[in-house]
Parts: C-alpha cells; structure tokens; sequence
C-alpha cells in the first residue's frame, strides 16, 4: 500500500520519550482521525487540513489507515524536486497508519513521525516520539533547516494534542459522560474499537472480501 514511498530509505533524525495523563486509547484513537485537525490544531496545520480531502477506507486486520491528498503546509510535505519515484497524487499524498494496538505513524513523500505509545496506567502514557525526512529531503543543501522546520512543527502539534487528549479523557471520566456517534471521518476508530472487543470481549471480527 505504501510502497511508493520507499520509506526504508527515510532518515530518522529525532527521538524523544514523554509522558501524557491521557489514557492511551484517547490518544491512539485521536491520531486515527483528522476530523479534529481544523479545530484542535488552527494554529499550526489545521487550516491546511480541509475535511474533504480526507479519504477513510475500511480497516484490516492488524491495522487501520486514511489518506489526505493536499497541498502540504511545509515545503517536505509534498514530494522533492528531485523525487523521480513519486508520480501523479503520490507526490501530494499523506498517509496515517495505526499498526493495532499502539504503534502510530503518519508518512508524506518528504518525511515521516510516529508515536509508540506505552501505558503506564489507565490515566497516563509513555510516549516514544520519532521522525526524520525522506532521502531526497536528506541530500539537499538545506536539510539542516528542513529538520529544524519539521521538529519545531511536530513539537507545537505535540502540545497541541496533548492539550486536547489530556482534556478529553477528563471528560471521560466524568459521572455524566456519555459516548457519542461517530462520523464517517472517523472510520479507523470504529476500526479500532472492534479490534479492542475482539482482544477483550472475544468480539469476532468479519472482513469484506477485497474488490480487485
């Protein structure tokens, strides 16, 4: 599926551990969706993040996905100059992949973060935060500048969420929270959820037959 992209040829070039008081489905399930960019990231890349541009296709077994074709905010966003390997939508295309049950990874033709996150408790997560630029990025003159630019935009998306998911799961822990429905744009969390009551509930999973 995301072959294209050639991504174990990308370099890592930060990583980071934190620690949120979220629990860590909240966060895992906040990362499945870009329904909440517009609102829970304005200041950074909310407006570049337009909701009909997002595409949620049904999950798999040991993971879910959505894609979001766009004209990115930051010049690695979209694909290099010098990229010959992406084409046509490729070259404007992010992927958002959720290897089940904590392992969240978010790859565009320039360059790539994850969280892997690590409960410590219902009400806190260790987080292992990574990310680095795609080889084309990595050989230009200014990769220097384009690691310092991505960084300090994945540190300010970062607070960003964590401000929102430490909000949301105190919501959830309050007598009158009820849950609510889910929008289509948020497919990969009922994904998700069925994968959850599979592992605890002994849910049984069923899955289409792929169209070829």
């Amino acid at each position: 599926m995301i072959a294209p992209y050639e991504v174990e040829n990308y370099q890592e070039c930060f990583r980071e551990t934190h620690v949120w008081d979220t629990n860590w489905k909240v966060l895992a399930e906040n990362f499945m969706e870009s329904y909440h960019l517009p609102v829970c990231h304005a200041d950074t890349v909310g407006g570049h993040s337009k909701l009909e541009e997002m595409d949620c296709p049904p999950g798999l077994k040991a993971f879910n996905y959505h894609w979001i074709t766009k004209e990115a905010s930051l010049p690695m966003g979209n694909a290099h100059p010098d990229n010959t390997r992406l084409t046509g939508h490729w070259r404007k295309t992010t992927a958002l992949i959720t290897l089940y049950p904590s392992h969240l990874i978010t790859l565009t033709p320039g360059y790539f973060w994850y969280l892997s996150l690590h409960p410590k408790g219902p009400g806190q997560v260790a987080i292992t935060f990574g990310g680095g630029l795609s080889p084309e990025f990595m050989a230009d003159p200014k990769a220097g500048e384009f690691v310092a630019t991505l960084k300090t935009l994945l540190d300010e998306v970062n607070l960003e969420d964590r401000g929102c998911t430490e909000k949301v799961y105190r919501g959830l822990s309050a007598d009158k929270a009820v849950p609510g429905h889910l929008s289509y744009l948020e497919r990969p969390i009922y994904d998700f959820m069925q994968y959850i009551a599979e592992r605890t509930a002994g849910f049984e999973r069923s899955f289409a037959q792929a169209a070829e």
